[in-house]
């Protein structure tokens, strides 16, 4: 079953493009990663499928059914986190919370546990909180109705490492019991570690969409030598057959090496070695890569 489902979708504002011929499709209990660079298209696309804006073109469906207006049932099967979090400043965090499970009609036992296990205090005004409080609310008030589809859009800014990492456990959790989650971040560690899929999207066009195993560059290594002689040995021992970019760096010789890396470790061992890290590239590096050749084209 495909949870969300666009095909040429496509939202201008006036001649400004927002989103151009979008198509992919998210199955159930997927994680799916929607990674671009500012201005890309994201937060217009999950604008559409919250329903808060509508494309200027194309289709786009939820739970199999076309979307052609607002349409407050579906809505009550998603969660939703936006980038920034705006409440009712004169409530505390509790009564916020109970209204939003007025609203959703179901109970309250949950509001409890979430704030504890994300150390949120309940008791306090909206208007006290912080950034990262405002975005614990969030993400316990996306939670509350036990949701089908979670959408999130950089939803652990503000957070600090160890919130962050107890959230994305809660992530995994209620993924491993069926919540199909669409998450859009600029922090691509989040995406590598805790995604099945990624889109990449750039000027509103989707252009790569792939397992993130698959994604471009992810066979690629990075080596990274010290060698015993010091000082940039590019020239006297002949780096450049590994790889013709090779950089000089710091006391150290850093290579991209794209296939064949048994061949590689070899000319690199035939001069004695001080150190060596052997890596795969970060999402983040293959992003910056990737988007630096388009720019370029």
């Amino acid at each position: 079953m495909s949870i969300i489902k666009t095909e040429h979708l496509s939202k201008f504002y006036g001649k400004a493009r927002g989103v151009a011929d979008l198509s992919l499709k998210i199955e159930k209990g997927e994680c799916f990663g929607f990674i671009g660079p500012n201005g890309a298209g994201k937060s217009t696309t999950i604008r559409m499928l919250m329903q808060l804006i509508f494309p200027t073109s194309g289709n786009f469906w939820l739970f199999e059914q076309i979307i052609k207006g607002e349409n407050p049932a579906l809505r009550r099967r998603i969660g939703y986190i936006p980038s920034e979090i705006n409440y009712y400043q004169e409530l505390t965090g509790r009564q916020l919370l109970e209204l939003g499970a007025k609203l959703y009609e179901v109970g309250t036992e949950n509001i409890a546990p979430y704030a504890e296990l994300l150390e949120l205090d309940l008791s306090k005004t909206v208007k006290s909180y912080s950034l990262g409080n405002r975005k614990k609310l969030g993400i316990i008030q996306s939670l509350l109705h036990d949701p089908e589809l979670l959408i999130l859009d950089e939803p652990t800014s503000g957070l600090d490492p160890l919130i962050q990492h107890r959230f994305f456990q809660l992530l995994k959790e209620k993924n491993r019991q069926g919540l199909t989650i669409f998450l859009s971040t600029h922090v691509l560690s989040e995406i590598e570690k805790f995604c099945h899929r990624v889109g990449l999207i750039r000027a509103g066009k989707l252009i790569n969409l792939s397992s993130v195993e698959d994604l471009p560059g992810r066979a690629e290594r990075i080596v990274e030598v010290t060698y015993s002689e010091e000082g940039d040995l590019r020239k006297p021992y002949g780096l450049s057959q590994i790889d013709p970019a090779v950089r000089y760096q710091d006391g150290r010789h850093i290579f991209h090496v794209k296939e064949h890396l048994h061949k590689a470790l070899a000319i690199i061992a035939q001069h004695p070695i001080a150190d060596i890290i052997i890596k795969q590239p970060t999402l983040e590096e293959l992003f910056m890569k990737y988007y630096g050749q388009r720019e370029e084209e």
